[in-house]
């Protein structure tokens, strides 16, 4: 059954479950069915997860977006396709991991082209850095990846690091330049590929 949901679902309005039991029925109940949870953090205006969802069907979906009017697009993509396995909360991806999930309940965490922040100064407002990454490992399930493509070298191999310092995270993919070919192509990726740049990918699995 298609949802009828007119508006994304806000992370500081929408009651979040107080318990992980709770997490999981009020999933099972939004999506219609528990299937395994794959969450795209910046989902933007839904290029990437309305696609992915499709393709994907045995798995639900959430993107989470910051800013309204890229959510609402997204919300509008997930009504034309008549998908019920993807959903959008709008708000800060940290409220979101924080207040809506609990430990091993995502099989797939997804970061594509976040703000690298290149300036030193500004490093502090990346959302990738070590306490963040090590709250996205609690909530992966044993063997539960997460997933992220930049265009930005440096970052990468910063990332890389910030990862390494998840002692219960291996890495799968590293220095590895390309883009899975299984994913669809988002608007940066195909922005930065016209502009000429490489584009690296790692991948990261919970032991």
């Amino acid at each position: 059954m298609v949802k009828s949901l007119q508006e994304p679902i806000s992370v500081t309005e929408a009651p979040a479950p107080s318990s992980r039991e709770e997490a999981i029925d009020y999933f099972k109940n939004l999506f219609g069915a528990q299937k395994p949870l794959v969450v795209e953090l910046g989902c933007g205006n839904g290029h990437f997860i309305v696609e992915y969802a499709k393709k994907h069907p045995d798995d639900n979906f959430i993107g989470v977006e910051k800013l309204a009017g890229r959510a609402g697009k997204c919300l509008r993509k997930i009504k034309n396709q008549s998908l019920s396995n993807v959903v959008v909360f709008k708000g800060d991806a940290k409220i979101f991991l924080w207040e809506y999930l609990y430990d091993e309940m995502v099989s797939e965490f997804i970061v594509l082209f976040p703000d690298p922040w290149p300036k030193k100064r500004h490093h502090k407002h990346r959302l990738l850095k070590k306490e963040t990454i090590q709250m996205l490992a609690d909530r992966l399930i044993k063997g539960g990846t997460i997933s992220v493509s930049t265009d930005d070298l440096d970052f990468y191999n910063w990332l890389i690091e910030e990862f390494e310092k998840a002692k219960t995270l291996e890495p799968v993919i590293v220095n590895v330049k390309g883009y899975p070919s299984e994913y669809p192509p988002t608007l940066f990726l195909q922005r930065h590929i016209k502009a000429g740049k490489d584009i690296y990918f790692l991948r990261f699995r919970k032991i």
